[in-house]
């Protein structure tokens, strides 16, 4: 193998799918990249056993082959060499680098031993413009469980029916549903779960997507194409995602308009007397009156905050978990959010004042009598 590129597109590349590799892992090998030279170009590959990532770089072939190297040295003795050109040359289990100033070489395994990236075989593809898929996931995907006791809520699913795609993620004590267009209609529907961890690193690689991400799903798997030679596979999880449309309140006793940034505030403020307390906070919404939050810890004391709101409906007092409250006041758009209360034991749901298409759903807590 020989080859040589630019540092710059190297850097970038090695970058691009690093994160994934993992030096600790019982396997060695899944410290080290796939460093293979193939169509007059250099292919740069990792994976963890769940997830694949391959990028592709123009650079100048000589000779095709292929040879794997420790991420974190390669990564650092290129991210740091400041030279223009970088030549590169595998020889056995060895890879030789040489720039102007700098040369190194780079002890290997030899690349049979290198796990296969799936190839996903799809039987259904579509595509997503690449900042509404960006929006979707980061505004579901924190709603995941974070314990894989019940596997399929550690993902998040994807449900697609002509030109629309749900993307909704639950813990079971929240929910978040984000619908989004797809860049051309399907006549297909299909329903899928991708892992978390899977679409976080969907979501870092994007700033460098091509306008729309191609999307093709098979029985077990599915592949992002980003465009620039640049692919993720990832597993699906195995097994069927709990009907949640059954929880989604059709109807609401009580609604409250409110401006984002003074809920937050008060939130935040509750938030600090309600650690000790399972972060519960209680809110009290009166009709033609401020919304009142409230927090009381036995060992810290008691706060009380008044936000300025439009309160319409029936008078509730109703508690919540303040950190799942911030987490999606973070990520909902818009300058006013609305909740709609149906009663101190029924889901409240949270929603931007302004835009239908994004929806969260949080269970309360039990009111202390």
């Amino acid at each position: 193998m020989k080859i040589e590129c630019t540092q710059e597109k190297l850097s970038q590349a090695i970058q691009l799918v690093a994160k994934i590799s993992t030096p600790k892992a019982t396997l060695p090998i899944l410290g080290n990249l796939l460093i293979t030279t193939q169509k007059g170009g250099l292919k740069i590959s990792a994976t963890d056993l769940e997830i694949g990532i391959t990028t592709w770089i123009g650079a100048k072939t000589n000779q095709e082959g292929s040879l794997t190297v420790p991420t974190r040295l390669l990564s650092e003795f290129v991210s740091t060499n400041s030279d223009k050109n970088i030549l590169l040359e595998g020889t056995e289990n060895n890879l030789k680098l040489k720039s102007e100033h700098f040369s190194a070489n780079i002890k290997g395994i030899e690349a049979s031993e290198f796990p296969i990236i799936p190839e996903v075989k799809s039987n259904f593809s579509f595509s997503v413009p690449k900042t509404l898929l960006s929006e979707a996931i980061s505004q579901t995907v924190f709603s995941t469980a974070l314990d894989d006791t019940r596997p399929v809520l550690t993902g998040v699913l994807f449900k697609i029916d002509k030109n629309l795609v749900k993307v909704v993620a639950t813990d079971s004590f929240r929910l978040a549903e984000k619908t989004i267009n797809l860049a051309k209609p399907t006549t297909k529907k299909a329903e899928f779960i991708i892992p978390a961890h899977a679409l976080q690193e969907v979501v870092r690689i994007l700033s460098v997507a091509e306008l729309n991400v191609e999307i093709s799903v098979s029985p077990n798997q599915v592949m992002f194409n980003f465009g620039h030679g640049t692919e993720l596979v990832t597993r699906l999880v195995d097994g069927e995602f709990p009907d949640y449309t059954q929880i989604i309140p059709q109807t609401k006793k009580t609604s409250v308009v409110v401006v984002k940034k003074e809920v937050v505030s008060a939130i935040k403020m509750a938030s600090f007397f309600a650690r000790e307390s399972a972060n519960n906070i209680k809110m009290v919404a009166t009709a033609g009156k401020d919304l009142k939050i409230i927090a009381i810890s036995p060992q810290l004391g008691d706060n009380t905050s008044q936000v300025s709101a439009k309160i319409e409906g029936e008078e509730i007092e109703i508690s919540f978990n303040a950190k799942y409250l911030l987490d999606a006041l973070s990520i909902i758009e818009g300058d006013t959010v609305l909740f709609e209360l149906n009663g101190k034991f029924s889901p409240g749901v949270l929603k931007p004042d302004k835009n239908k298409d994004y929806l969260y759903i949080i269970m309360p807590l039990r009111l202390e009598e």
